[in-house]
């Protein structure tokens, strides 16, 4: 029950990188040097200088000069302009930043390359909604007209994970630099290269007012703590987890800051018996090891109908011991490490509480000896017969393993559906439109996939319910979300009543 190994055959030598580099004045860092690692060899990719307390205010303060004294937020034209220079730039450096994103998160290869061209389209698609802010207006009686302003907030602090560090990156700042604001990027300490190396080509567009973007790096206890309290910061764009991201909307609360957070997951992927078996086996493997399971939208929880159970999850289970996992450079490769040794240690000591508690039926084996010993890698794991009470099940474990459950019938498998504190995503399979409908309109999640999964557009609005955030990123509710309303109220009458 081993995964099959992959070798490195995609893997040159790496010249560590020093950042941030004199070029990259947008960065405000003059603190300790930390590094950032290789998930898969533990191969230094880059040393950074990090933020200190100072840095932040100098960041803050030069991203609110820059939205009250440039015509950033009046001028459309222009954050079309930069941001379409910037996809343009993401596209004609995808290699070097894909090689670099794959070294310092562990993805592969495939899935990086991926991300850069996910980020440029999402990119391009805000670069077109930066001239188009519209907001309305209204006669609210004789001679007495309202004009309602879609308006930038200010400064908003975008704060970004490790997972996807470039589409959840491009997926705040973006909206958020087309509809006029200021902002200051903290990375997740795990992934603060390919994040630096890629604002740098955003900062080099022509015509980008300096202090419009600037960015801080470190721990979030120390500079993020720091930025989400901090006075001049007018809103904050969390991605993460559920625990800090609660500690953002207290810490922001202070200041009585607007807040978007997108939030955990523990999505359920229900498969019933008239599904198309061959589609829905490949979106359940997809749905939760895309990313090495490292993603808040994980089909973790895998619900299917008793007249197909057995064999669904015998044919799963082949599919899953004959992944290839290895180094993400190696293009074999269909999953590689885990971004960390933490994150390694947090899902090994889950597999070994699902040993105890229910049914391995696939994965789940310690993985040693070469390519494995000197990265962070783990064996996907398939769990059956679990208790529902089960850490296994209510927990987003953030990483690649599944846990399986069987219904009887439509109402069993929405309340199993439902029976989490996360609401984010959801997958459903079958080939009945009623019943797609139906249980897509009680599943409370903020996208259900139906027969299929991980499909994300730009047009189209993803958040979530209850645990899983507030607000909504993407299509046109993910750039109102960084606009403040105002009422312009005229009164022509010649009295005042």
């Amino acid at each position: 029950m081993t995964a099959t190994a992959s070798t490195s055959v995609g893997r040159t030598a790496w010249q560590t990188l020093r950042l941030p580099s004199a070029a990259q004045g947008f960065v405000h860092a003059g603190g300790d040097v930390f590094e950032s690692t290789d998930p898969a060899t533990g191969e230094v990719v880059a040393e950074l200088a990090s933020s200190t307390p100072e840095s932040v205010d100098a960041a803050v303060g030069a991203a609110v000069r820059a939205f009250e004294t440039s015509d950033w937020g009046s001028n459309g034209e222009l954050r079309a302009k930069v941001l379409y220079g910037f996809a343009g730039a993401l596209r004609e450096n995808q290699a070097r930043l894909a090689e670099l994103l794959t070294r310092e998160q562990g993805k592969t290869i495939h899935e990086a390359e991926i991300e850069i061209a996910s980020s440029a389209k999402m990119t391009e698609y805000y670069a077109g909604l930066a001239r188009a802010v519209y907001g309305r207006s209204a006669l609210l009686g004789p001679e007495v007209t309202g004009v309602v302003l879609r308006e930038p907030v200010g400064v908003v602090a975008v704060i970004t994970p490790w997972n996807w560090p470039l589409v959840l990156l491009v997926r705040s700042l973006a909206p958020a630099l087309a509809a006029g604001n200021a902002t200051v990027v903290k990375p997740a300490s795990i992934t603060p290269a390919i994040t630096v190396e890629t604002l740098a080509l955003l900062a080099a567009q022509p015509g980008l007012p300096e202090g419009i973007l600037t960015c801080i790096l470190g721990s979030g206890s120390v500079v993020g703590d720091a930025l989400v309290g901090h006075d001049g910061v007018d809103m904050i764009a969390f991605t993460g987890e559920t625990g800090t991201g609660i500690g953002v909307m207290k810490r922001a609360a202070e200041g009585l800051r607007k807040v978007a957070l997108e939030l955990g997951g523990k999505a359920p992927n229900v498969v019933f018996a008239d599904a198309k078996l061959d589609k829905a086996l490949a979106g359940a493997e997809n749905a939760i090891f895309t990313t090495c399971g490292q993603i808040c939208t994980a089909g973790s929880r895998l619900l299917v109908e008793d007249a197909i159970y057995d064999e669904f999850v015998e044919r799963l289970a082949a599919q899953t011991n004959g992944l290839r996992v290895g180094d993400g450079l190696d293009p074999a490769s269909q999953l590689g490490p885990v971004a960390s040794a933490a994150q390694q240690e947090k899902v090994l000591s889950y597999v070994e509480r699902g040993k105890a508690e229910g049914t391995l039926v696939a994965g789940g084996a310690a993985l040693e000896g070469e390519p494995y010993d000197a990265g962070h890698f783990v064996s996907p794991a398939v769990f059956a017969d679990l208790p529902a009470e089960s850490s296994l099940i209510r927990d987003e474990i953030f990483g690649p393993v599944l846990t399986v459950q069987r219904f009887g019938d439509e109402a069993e498998a929405v309340a199993l559906a439902n029976d989490s504190e996360y609401g984010l995503a959801a997958g459903l399979w079958t080939q009945s439109l009623d019943r797609a409908w139906r249980v897509g309109r009680a599943i409370r999640a903020g996208t259900i996939w139906i027969n299929t999964y991980h499909h994300f557009y730009d047009e189209a609005e993803v958040g979530g319910f209850k645990r899983s955030g507030i607000g909504r990123q993407q299509g046109i509710e993910g750039i109102h979300e960084f606009t403040e309303t105002k009422h312009l109220n005229f009164d022509g009458k010649e009295t005042l009543w």
